[in-house]
This record gives C-alpha cells, sequence and structure tokens, in this order.
C-alpha cells in the first residue's frame, strides 16, 4: 500500500520542476470575456470630424409671384321668384333646367277678376274723358258769350270749375287704370334677367300668397368665384388682374377669368380679405355651387433669388435663410418667401443680395448665428 503514494509524490515533484525551468516569459494568457470574445483594448478609437456644410451662390431670377385660392363658383344673378299678389296658380310657363331670356313668361296665375278690373277702370276713363268735353264745350261757349257781353263773371267761374273737375276726375280714372293694369300684370310672373330655371312648383291649382317662392332663375353665363386671401397676398393683387380657373371634379378651365372685387377690409371671423373673380361661362362648361381653384399672377416680374429649401428658416413671424461670408460664419439673412419649388425656394430682397454672402446648403444641426460654417479646404 505504501509503493503508490510513492510513485505520486515522485510525479508532482517533477511537474514543479518543470515550471520552475520554464520562466516568467512564459506568462499565462489572458481569460476570456463572458462571451468568449478577447478583452477590448484600453485605446479609445478616435470619431471622425462632421463633414464641412457646404456653400452655394443664390440663382438670380426674375420671378412674377402667383397666388393660389379655392372657393365656390356662384351665380353672377340667382333670384327666388314670387308673385307679389295672391291667387290661384293657373299655369307654369317654363320646366326645370330649361334656359330663358330676360321677360319671358315663367307663371300665371288666375287672372280674371284683375282682367275684369282693367276693364271697368277703362270704362270708367271712357266716360270721365266724355264729360271732360262736354264740361269743356260749356267752358267755351261761355268765353264767347262773355265776350258778346251775353254772360256773367259768375257763369264763367262756374263753367271753368265744372271744367277743372272734369279733368280732374279723367286723372283718378286714368291712375286707377294704371293700377288695374298693374295688377294684372301681377298675375304673371316674368324672368328679370336671362338665366336656367332651377325649381318650379309641383302643379298648378295652388292658392299662391305673395311672396311664396315659385320659380328659382339664376344666370350661368356669367359666374362669381368667392374666396378670400391673406393680407400679404391681397396687398400685391388688384381689380382687373387676369386670372386661370380651373374645377379639379370636372377639369373645366379658363384662362379668361378676371378679378373684379378686392374688399378693402379684413373679415373678421377668417382674418382674410375676400376677394371675387368673374368667369366667363358662355359654354356652359362651369357648373355654379361647384369648387373651383384660382390661380393669378399677384405683381409684375421682379429680381428674386433661387435657394436650397434646407436653407430657410422662420424667425420673428418671418422668414430668414443662412448665409455665411468669408469669415465663414453663419447668420441669419431675412427675405421674403415667394414660392417653393420641390428642393429649391424663391425668395426677394428689399435692397438686393449682398455682395459676398453664399448659402449654407446644408446647415448643421443646432446653427445659431456666429456657427462656423465654412466649407472644408480640399
Amino acid at each position: 500500500m505504501a509503493r503508490p503514494a510513492t510513485v505520486l509524490a515522485a510525479a508532482l515533484l517533477a511537474l514543479a520542476g518543470a515550471a520552475c525551468r520554464r520562466g516568467p516569459e512564459a506568462a499565462a494568457p489572458a481569460p476570456a470575456t463572458a462571451t468568449g470574445t478577447p478583452a477590448p483594448s484600453s485605446a479609445a478609437t478616435p470619431t471622425a470630424p462632421a463633414e464641412a456644410s457646404r456653400l452655394v451662390e443664390p440663382e438670380a431670377i426674375r420671378f412674377a409671384s402667383r397666388v393660389v385660392a379655392t372657393g365656390t363658383l356662384r351665380a353672377h344673378q340667382a333670384a327666388a321668384l314670387a308673385m307679389a299678389v295672391p291667387g290661384i296658380l293657373a299655369r307654369i310657363a317654363v320646366e326645370r333646367g330649361q334656359e330663358v331670356n330676360e321677360g319671358a313668361l315663367l307663371a300665371t296665375l288666375d287672372s280674371a277678376a284683375a282682367a275684369a278690373a282693367v276693364a271697368q277702370a277703362e270704362a270708367g276713363l271712357a266716360a270721365a274723358r266724355a264729360q271732360l268735353a262736354i264740361a269743356q264745350d260749356g267752358l267755351d261757349r261761355v268765353n264767347r258769350l262773355r265776350g258778346e257781353e251775353s254772360a256773367t263773371e259768375a257763369q264763367a267761374v262756374q263753367a271753368r270749375g265744372q271744367r277743372d273737375l272734369s279733368a280732374a276726375q279723367v286723372s283718378a280714372c286714368e291712375a286707377q287704370l294704371r293700377q288695374a293694369r298693374v295688377q294684372l300684370d301681377h298675375h304673371q310672373l316674368r324672368a328679370p334677367f336671362a338665366g336656367v330655371v332651377t325649381r318650379i312648383p309641383e302643379g298648378t291649382g295652388l292658392t299662391v300668397a305673395p311672396g311664396t317662392p315659385l320659380v328659382t332663375l339664376l344666370s350661368h353665363r356669367q359666374l362669381r368665384l368667392e374666396t378670400s386671401l391673406t393680407q400679404e397676398e391681397a396687398a400685391e393683387v388688384h381689380v382687373g388682374a387676369r386670372a386661370t380657373v380651373h374645377v379639379p371634379a370636372t377639369g373645366a378651365r379658363t384662362d379668361a377669368a378676371t378679378v373684379t372685387v378686392v374688399v378693402p377690409a379684413v373679415d373678421a371671423q377668417t382674418n382674410r380679405v375676400p376677394v371675387e373673380i368673374s368667369v366667363p361661362n358662355d359654354d356652359g362648361r362651369f357648373l355654379p355651387n361647384s369648387s373651383a381653384r384660382a390661380e393669378l399672377a399677384a405683381a409684375a416680374e421682379r429680381d428674386a433669388w433661387r435657394v436650397p429649401a434646407s436653407a430657410m428658416v422662420q424667425r420673428e413671424g418671418g422668414f430668414a435663410v443662412w448665409v455665411a461670408g468669408a469669415d465663414g460664419t453663419a447668420r441669419a439673412l431675412a427675405v421674403r418667401l415667394l414660392a417653393e419649388e420641390g428642393s429649391s425656394a424663391v425668395v426677394s430682397l428689399a435692397s438686393g443680395w449682398p455682395v459676398g454672402l453664399r448659402v449654407v446648403a446644408r446647415p448643421p444641426v443646432g446653427i445659431a448665428e456666429g456657427t462656423l460654417v465654412a466649407e472644408a479646404r480640399r
């Protein structure tokens, strides 16, 4: 039993001697990380410098600003027409959708009583005129007798008064006849303007009260587009300016529209300026009460500059563009935005573009006044 212990002891002694002979250069390798990958080096990797902003020259152009607005096409004239007198609806002279001329008959009431009143007034006038003729003849006779000193002054005064009374009765009968004829005319409803009929009664025989709408008529050969603009846009639009009107739903389009009204006041509810545009519609391509889009030139051509839209910024209720001079420091240049064209913006300045300033095409994050944005040297 002692022999195995002796062998184990000898083996341990041999291993210890071998370790002593290997020396310090045979140090053990670094232990692996928990994931089995080598431990990272303690030296930090430097970060790459950020890309310098590109500076570009603004493109000088001639620009005519355009204003786009949407609104509703209204008929130039529209009316719900009614009778002025009561009566029974006897006839409807038009159909829905029919186009009529000014003065065309639309509907009539039963006019038998009104026609009889006219006839009675005509008869009364004829009697009054006959009475006037008799009175005038009597006055002429008295005047001749007065010349012969065969009639008294009292007779002359009486004859003259009788003639004047008869003349007054004629005037009264003429007025009664005119009134009767007006009443008879009011039994007919006529078109006050040319247009298209959009509404009619369902049938005849109805008892019609004065003021009750019977026929709706609107003029569709001349329309007006009711829209509004911002105060800034309205300041550059004038009466008489040409406009292009387009209806997206039907594709109807005209370049012959004209601005007719620019209200010199701001609507209290919308804070916009009401504008009306006259739209010719002789061929009926536009439908009243449809939505339309108008595009109009707001002003004559002016000097402007095209710059990258990325350089634009809103400041103090307006717009500015980031620029840099020879020293490479950024500053915001106040401009007026005229239009946006994809990745570009069109701007204007009251005194022209300052010499030596270029636009910061890609402003760095956090750019501020004085930020160094000069291009990297090549």
